[in-house]
């Protein structure tokens, strides 16, 4: 009879608690169907040396498999021979048995299915086993009903590209994964009691974990542990006794024969069903009964509306600061309704009555800030009133599994409702739901609400009935300042009557609806606001802390708590401690998972995010919480894995990083935390060519190919990079060797899709590029006749047709036909009405040919749609004063896009310019201002970007009499009567030598740093 098992261990045992370690030594017991024993490192490091013929008497796994890779010049035979040697195999008694304790979790260096295939084997498991792999993708479970079975070396079956760490470049490759799931380790088990099994000291992969463990875990102890290993040496044993680990002299057989006969009955825990069924809606009770896994995980990620809380106090003062309602606020009708909500119901109503079995998508669009949350919950609720039958909506951040919605739409005889906010990230997902949907014969109503320029940028949308949430009219203005007034929230409009309240809403009805009641009820700029929100947080973490999460939640991702207090190098509950009081309404925390007690944070609203992220805190600060943010990022959890991509993906946040070595580090920690990720690479490769680095751009594309050779979008970049680096060299004949590999790259593309549409237009765009650097006129005019041959073939070859019509309007400019010109622009803007870029080169070309009346009704378009499309908004702005409106006009309307438009030298020019124009000289020196916090380069600050027409004569530039006022070595001021001085960057402008005292007249330009005096001339 072996010795008793330790009491703290058995205690560990009986409560499920307890976390499982595995290693190869458990090989003897799984057998394979030739009678096979799994081997343990050293016998499959002989094996696979007679297999691929290795003459050696060193049988170290590693070094065996990494000379296989360098002879094969890869792992795919190596992956194959692993494949066949372990697959079939099965458990025995004993290592079945051990599978029938609850586990906390599973770690496993092997790289079979033998722990899964003991579960299989099972007819009654306490657990499902959830298997979770280096290289897999992200993967949910449910801690209350599921063990998750962490693969640290890989998992050969079940993937179809299976990734594994043998060889000795692996475990240098690699190495950043292990780390995150040892971090999961340490963040979610730390009080767990560690059971080792199948782990000799003579085993390399002992070493190595055992290492990483103290390495990553460090400085926090090592949770207590025991191993199980016959014949251990007396000294390993003091040595890892002092460690925190105590080997029992034990093989697995008098594992399971002591733990057998001294653990208690292992039972189920009622107790922690019936804590479950205490938050499941009494609806749902039934289907909890029959089916208790799938309808909690179903409520992970849904919330039942029709049962949910509608009596708790309403969130009036947050909601108005920007925040989501709760449900007791739209129940009961505190928000104003919106003149598309009659028209949506209907809709949802038909359905709920009709009796077509076909799922019907409903779509809800507008700009960000507009109120489509409020509207989606808004209708909820009223089908929860009407009994129109059941209704779910997701909640943010969580997983939309097409599982989930194939339940939900059975376990009720009426027509579900499903409501999703924000779609377009999940929009494949949701095709293949409505799909499935369809083949298995049960209907639903898809709600969805998401900003309207992020559903036009999803390819392959889903098609729905599409209803657009327009700015503010006038009856909507009427009922939001009955709900301000009721509320006692009027703030600088109380002592107004209502037509007043009116006019002060109406001024500012295209901006964003919380930016609207905002700003009327405050008297600042909405910006203004937030920046003083932000000054006014007293203590330094708590500012940190609302910049960091406003970095995350700008994308729409939320920040687990314990990832912020690792930011913060603060423990978690000293986080909570220090910026509780100061970020109380500020900072919201969602609760992500009950069982395991995740939650994460965000900010009110996405839109105050971008605002914070942008206008508070200094580059410095920002880049700081760049790098440590991809730095810290654990892609085990599947929100960081979200915030990992939208972080990669985000043009505009990678380059808030000012040096091109802070960029590349960023990318290296990207690429550890995801080496097989062809995407890190592709945009890696994008970084470099922005940064003129074309060679590099073009290594990093190659690796990702390597990874991903049939990936279409990994050829187009290809292409792009190998297109500039033929438009930029010297040599005229490299460059034409360039052009040959950029358009076999987009022929490439083309050839494994024909209706891509950006292929088409690459490949135009190559061609017309070469025509302008061709040497000679015969070669130009050939490549401009293949230009308008690839354009023809396009147009009839793609559905969107809108980059091909542009590329086309730049072939006739370039041969000098405006009117050919305009005219391929206008068929661009007539055939994709909400694109941005066509109408915004359409009304500059109107402009610029003086139909301004034209440029004025194209532009009008994509401003109130995309208010922070700042570009339009500089041409609008200018389009208005050409055609004889005031600057208070034109002003109005480049506010709308201070957001991102501050990050641009000619918005600043422009906005400062008129503000200037205007006599606001103090708001247009603070606009100056922006340049030295955005640190552009030397020549962006000083290039005149707006001159003021001539009041008189639109087609004439401005000009003002004025006195030199210094002179200085190599510049000069100059003085205009009624306004600021003017800066002059010279002393001696064609033969008039500056003197103080100097009459002379100028024309007023205005560069990113301020006003310019140019053109000077005697009177």
């Amino acid at each position: 009879m072996p010795n008793p098992l330790p009491l703290a261990l058995r205690r560990s045992l009986e409560s499920g608690e307890c976390v499982l370690f595995v290693g190869a030594g458990i090989g003897g017991h799984l057998q394979g169907e030739a009678g096979r024993f799994a081997p343990d490192a050293t016998s499959l490091a002989k094996e696979i040396a007679e297999e691929f013929s290795i003459e050696t008497t060193n049988y170290i796994l590693p070094k065996i498999t990494q000379v296989v890779t360098i002879r094969k010049k890869g792992k795919s035979e190596l992956v194959a021979f692993l494949q066949r040697r372990l697959e079939g195999l099965d458990p025995d008694s004993k290592l079945r048995w051990l599978f029938t304790l609850r586990w906390k979790a599973i770690f496993t260096t092997n790289y079979d299915n033998g722990i899964q295939r003991a579960y299989d084997l099972n007819p009654s498991p306490s657990q499902t086993p959830v298997t979770i792999a280096i290289s897999s993708e992200i993967v949910d479970f449910d801690p209350r009903f599921q063990v998750p079975i962490y693969h640290l070396h890989g998992n050969l079956f079940g993937e179809s590209n299976p990734s594994i760490v043998i060889t000795e470049d692996d475990y240098v490759r690699y190495r950043e994964k292990r780390r995150m799931m040892f971090n999961v380790l340490q963040k979610e088990f730390a009080t767990s009691t560690a059971l080792y099994i199948g782990y000799s000291n003579q085993d390399s992969n002992w070493k190595v974990v055992f290492e990483e463990l103290k390495t990553d875990i460090f400085p926090t102890q090592l949770p207590p542990a025991y191993r199980i290993a016959p014949g251990t040496d007396q000294l390993d044993k003091e040595i890892l006794e002092s460690q925190g680990i105590e080997t029992l002299d034990l093989s697995l057989e008098d594992f399971v024969e002591a733990a057998s006969s001294e653990l208690t009955e292992i039972n189920v825990s009622w107790d922690r069903i019936n804590r479950i069924r205490e938050r499941i809606p009494t609806d749902l009770i039934d289907s909890f009964e029959r089916f208790p896994a799938a309808t909690t995980r179903l409520l992970t990620c849904w919330s039942y509306v029709n049962q949910e809380n509608f009596d708790e106090v309403p969130n009036i003062k947050s909601f108005l600061f920007g925040d989501r309602p709760n449900w007791a606020l739209i129940a009961k009708r505190i928000q104003f309704e919106r003149d598309i909500e009659e028209q949506v119901y209907n809709g949802l109503l038909d359905y709920a009555t009709g009796s077509n079995n076909i799922p019907k998508i409903i779509l809800t669009l507008g700009p960000a800030g507009y109120g489509i949350s409020t509207l989606l919950m808004s209708l909820a609720v009223e089908l929860v009133k009407d009994h129109a039958g059941p209704v779910f909506m997701h909640k943010p951040n969580t997983a939309i599994r097409e599982g989930d919605l194939e339940f939900a739409a059975s376990i009720f005889p009426q027509r579900p409702f499903f409501i999703i906010d924000n779609p377009a990230e999940h929009n494949s997902t949701l095709g293949s739901i409505t799909q499935r949907l369809r083949d298995a014969g049960k209907t639903a109503c898809f709600l969805l609400g998401e900003r309207l320029n992020e559903w036009r940028q999803t390819r392959a949308r889903l098609a729905g009935d599409e209803y657009v949430l327009d700015p503010l009219s006038d009856p909507e203005i009427f009922r939001l300042i009955k709900v301000l007034e009721e509320n006692n929230s009027l703030g600088l409009l109380k002592d107004l009557d209502d037509n007043f309240r009116h006019a002060a809403i109406k001024q500012k009805h295209n901006k964003e609806l919380l930016v609207a009641m905002r700003e009327t009820t405050e008297g600042k700029a909405f910006d203004a606001i937030l920046e003083d929100e932000y000054r006014n947080i007293a203590d330094a973490p708590s500012k940190d802390l609302y910049l960091i999460v406003s970095c995350f939640h700008q994308h729409g991702a939320l920040a687990r708590d314990t990832l912020l207090a690792d930011l913060l190098k603060l423990p978690i509950d000293e986080m909570y401690r220090k910026t509780r009081d100061s970020t109380e309404g500020v900072i919201i925390y969602e609760c992500l998972d009950e069982s395991y007690g995740h939650y994460a944070a965000r900010t009110r609203h996405r839109l105050i995010a971008e605002i914070v992220w942008q206008r508070c805190g200094n580059l410095g600060e920002r880049e700081k919480i760049i790098l440590s943010g991809i730095t810290s990022l654990n892609l085990t959890y599947r929100i960081d894995r979200e915030s990992f991509d939208n972080f990669i993906k985000s043009d505009r946040l990678v380059d808030c990083i000012r040096t091109l070595e802070g960029k590349t580090q960023f990318f290296d920690s990207a690429i550890k935390k995801d080496p097989d990720n062809p995407y890190v690479r592709q945009h890696y490769a994008r970084m470099l060519l922005r940064q003129n680095r074309s060679e590099l751009a073009l290594g990093q594309i190659e690796q990702g190919l390597q990874i991903a050779p049939r990936e279409r979008i990994l050829h187009h970049t290809k292409g792009v990079i190998l297109y500039e680096m033929a438009m930029s060299n010297i040599s005229i004949e490299i460059a034409r060797k360039r052009l040959v590999q950029s358009e076999g790259e987009f022929r490439r593309c083309l050839a494994m899709n024909n209706r891509d549409e950006y292929s088409w237009q690459s490949l135009a765009e190559l061609f017309l590029s070469w025509a302008k650097k061709a040497p000679t006129l015969e070669e130009a005019t050939d490549y401009i006749r293949k230009t308008e041959e690839v354009i023809e073939e396009g147009l009839r070859s793609v559905r969107s047709r809108e980059g091909l019509w542009v590329t086309s309007s730049k072939v006739q400019q370039w041969v000098k036909d405006e009117p050919s010109r305009i005219e391929f622009l206008e068929k661009a803007v007539s055939e994709n009405p909400g694109s941005i870029i066509a109408p915004y080169l359409l009304g500059r070309a109107y402009r610029q040919n003086g139909a301004i009346k034209k440029a004025l009704d194209v532009l009008k378009t994509v401003v109130k749609a995309n208010a922070t499309e700042f570009r339009s908004c500089v041409e609008y702005s200018r389009a208005l004063i050409e055609y004889g409106e005031p600057y208070s006009k034109a002003i109005a309307i480049l506010q709308l896009s201070t957001l991102y438009g501050y990050s641009d030298p000619r918005f600043i020019a422009t906005l400062g310019g008129m503000l200037f124009m205007n006599g606001d000289f103090t708001a247009a020196a603070k606009v100056f201002e922006e340049t030295t916090k955005q640190q552009f380069p030397g020549p962006e600050q000083k290039t005149i970007q707006f001159r003021p027409p001539d009041p008189k004569n639109k087609n004439l530039s401005c000009r003002f009499a004025g006195e030199v006022l210094s002179v200085k070595s190599g510049y000069a001021f100059i003085q205009c009567y009624g306004y600021p001085e003017f800066f002059c960057p010279g002393s001696n402008f064609s033969g008039i030598i500056l003197r103080p005292g100097l009459e002379l007249t100028f024309e007023p330009g205005f560069c990113a740093r301020g006003p310019v005096a140019d053109k000077l001339a005697l009177p």
